[in-house]
């Protein structure tokens, strides 16, 4: 996942400094062909930009870059071959249709940095995650080899020493100040933004070594209203975080295994009032609508097939396995810190097949998959009935008639029952690939807790009646009498 914030992050950091650079730079010679030979003296891609448009005659002025596209270096890149003599680039890594800055000069010169608009519209990205944890887009970012058909002269022995000991010599004299925490208080200007994010993104993620497959459709990712001054905290510490996609889960059979519909929107205050200090931990409310589903949770899997004492009690529980898609919106809170995911409520999702819900305190740390969560499954109404009949059935034969099922059903499954609907609370930890899954109550073996219901006959006025029914003995004797 951090390596998924770095590719990404990156992508950013060049876009911003290109299109700064257009305001900084601007004139007649800013085209689409500058900002093409800029992008590629500086990282190892072949790129291509459709159009500019820039407007610097306002106080708000602003520049367009349309059709940009980045992909793996070839020679028309390090030959730097006029974009007119090019063919088109067939398979891009990343494409964005068009990035959108609009910038306050007046701001500026009231020492604001007021940014209103960054947006980055319909950006395509295809990730992939090798099994030594590097990943496709890192060969991207490097410096390239070879700039206008020469060796990069930022890459020669010489230029290599000379960086090496700037360096060094940075190192020293930052050694020589006390280090601290960045802060707030550190940042010289006030800053305003009205809007910075992506509209309509696709993603898609590719784990080579499991063939999973995660997709992010129609992401929107904005931070708004950004207002941050050092010097005044309590009146201006805010940033407006909205994050919703639609996220695919494709398993190795190619098949979906998850859809989750989210939108998410937070009020961040990005640094702690007293201190200036970063502030580690955001809440979130977030929303997961209709239509999300899930299929084939491995924690769902260990719960219908390989917890034995479930089927011994005869609790056929196959409709956990199968596809289960939310019936209603969901809306939860959750805070997030250091990549911890923390439930903040108690969210309930109704499915067809059952009711799912997760206990306050459950986490999910999403840069190592390790969790730990309490949870609940109410089956569905009318399988639940299946399945206690059976359950009924089972007790039934083993006392040959005599006796109430009901009654030995309850002492059997306890609190698995709730209002006829099988209950189950559980505890899943560790990776959430391969979880641990604990059950959340006890449940007595069949033939011993109906041995302590022919016991309890016996003393009672069923007793003799018991003993006289032909092959009763023989059972009696199985129950330890």
């Amino acid at each position: 996942m951090k390596k998924i914030i770095y590719a990404v992050g990156g992508l950013f950091g060049l876009l911003i400094v290109v299109l700064v650079l257009a305001l900084v730079f601007a004139g007649s010679f800013l085209t689409n062909e500058f900002l093409v030979k800029q992008i590629e003296s500086s990282i190892s891609v072949r790129a291509n930009i459709d159009k500019v448009n820039i407007n610097l005659f306002s106080a708000l002025s602003s520049i367009e870059v349309e059709g940009i596209q980045l992909t793996y270096r070839d020679d028309v890149a390090n030959k730097g071959t006029p974009l007119s003599e090019r063919k088109p680039i067939r398979s891009s890594v990343i494409s964005i249709k068009k990035a959108d800055i609009k910038l306050s000069l007046l701001g500026i010169l009231q020492k604001k940095f007021e940014l209103k608009k960054l947006v980055i519209n319909e950006p395509k990205v295809s990730l992939i995650m090798f099994e030594n944890g590097s990943n496709n887009l890192q060969p991207l970012f490097k410096a390239p080899a070879v700039i206008d058909g020469a060796p990069n002269p930022s890459l020669t022995p010489e230029a290599i020493a000379e960086k090496k000991r700037e360096e060094a010599e940075a190192k020293a004299e930052a050694d020589k100040e006390p280090s601290k925490p960045f802060s707030a208080k550190d940042i010289p200007v006030a800053i305003q933004m009205g809007l910075v994010g992506v509209k309509n993104g696709d993603i898609q993620i590719t784990m080579k070594k499991t063939a999973q497959v995660i997709l992010l459709k129609s992401l929107d990712f904005e931070l708004k209203n950004i207002d941050i001054d050092g010097s005044d905290l309590n009146e201006h510490n805010h940033i407006g975080v909205v994050f919703n996609t639609e996220a695919f889960i494709i398993g190795r059979s190619k098949k979906e295994a998850a859809k989750f519909i989210l939108e998410t929107e937070g009020d961040v205050a990005p640094f702690i009032v007293k201190t200036g200090l970063v502030n580690p931990l955001v809440n979130y409310g977030v929303t997961m609508e209709s239509g999300s589903f899930i299929s084939g949770f491995a924690a769902f899997d260990a719960i219908s097939g390989n917890l034995p004492i479930l089927s011994q009690a005869g609790l056929k529980l196959d409709k956990l396995t199968e596809k289960a898609e939310l019936k209603k919106d969901v809306s939860f809170k959750v805070s997030y810190s250091n990549g911890k995911v923390t439930f903040l409520d108690e969210p309930t999702f109704p499915t067809k097949n059952y009711d799912l819900q997760i206990n306050k305190g459950s986490y999910l740390v999403i840069t190592n998959n390790t969790h730990e969560m309490k949870m609940g499954v109410l089956y569905d109404e009318e399988e639940s009935k299946k399945s206690i009949a059976g359950v009924d059935e089972k007790i039934a034969s083993a006392t040959k008639g005599q006796g109430n099922p009901k009654e030995l059903r309850n002492k059997l499954l306890g609190n698995l029952i709730k209002d006829d609907r099988i209950n189950i609370p559980f505890k899943t930890y560790g990776d959430i690939r391969n979880p641990n899954v604990q059950l959340g109550v006890e449940v007595g073996s069949l033939a011993s807790l109906l041995g302590g219901a022919v016991k309890d006959l016996i003393k009672g006025k069923a007793g003799d009646a018991l003993k006289s029914v032909p092959g009763a003995g023989e059972a009696l004797k199985k129950f330890g009498f």
